[in-house]
């Protein structure tokens, strides 16, 4: 019996990359841009108030505070350059209480390249805890809160998710085409669209 494909799967995320190159052609991976990282910093924007309200939740929900370690948004695992989009590979450690309690904070006018409903469901499914450090949760609900919603400020389309169980992602080839058509039917219209194919 053949085993279970792992989700940690490394050919995964690279054909993931080769398939965004042959679609949209440029793009980088585990890029970093140079986006603050704490709610004050966009309190003046039309993000502030949300974000605000979902970092005192995450602080409330188990009393951890200072969770937020850097100044700055860490790097994304791929952004794409025209559209500019980020697109990010979701293992189960994202999907914890602490995520669940961000995406339930979203505004309903947000747009966001993945089904929230989905997402949800996902977080209540997989309940995932990472404790090492005691705020690891919190850190990375906070900062996949980040890569949802700062993107729009700077003129991006919505951040794209991919689930990492969703699909053995390393069977496709980004050289061919019936396989670059089958990654874009898979991401159900979450991709923006390019007049390339």
């Amino acid at each position: 019996m053949a085993a279970e494909h792992s989700e940690h799967c490394r050919a995964c995320k690279e054909r993931v990359r080769e398939l965004l190159t042959a679609i949209y052609g440029q793009c980088g991976v585990n890029h970093s841009f140079s986006w603050m990282a704490r709610p004050d910093d966009y309190e003046q924007t039309p993000i502030g108030t949300v974000l605000r309200r979902i970092s005192a939740s995450l602080e409330n929900l188990r009393g951890h505070r200072g969770f937020i370690k850097s100044a700055l948004m860490p790097p994304c695992d791929f952004y794409v350059l025209n559209p500019p989009f980020i697109l990010e590979f979701d293992e189960s450690q994202h999907f914890s209480r602490p995520r669940l309690v961000t995406l339930s904070l979203y505004p309903e006018e947000v747009q966001l390249g993945f089904s929230l409903h989905r997402w949800q469901d996902l977080c209540r499914q997989i309940d995932a805890k990472d404790d090492e450090p005691v705020d690891r949760d919190e850190r990375r609900a906070w900062y996949d809160t980040l890569r949802d919603s700062v993107p729009a400020l700077h003129g991006f389309e919505p951040t794209v998710r991919l689930y990492a169980r969703e699909f053995e992602w390393c069977s496709l080839d980004g050289a061919l085409r019936q396989d670059r058509e089958q990654f874009s039917a898979l991401l159900c219209g979450r991709l923006p669209t390019t007049g390339s194919e």
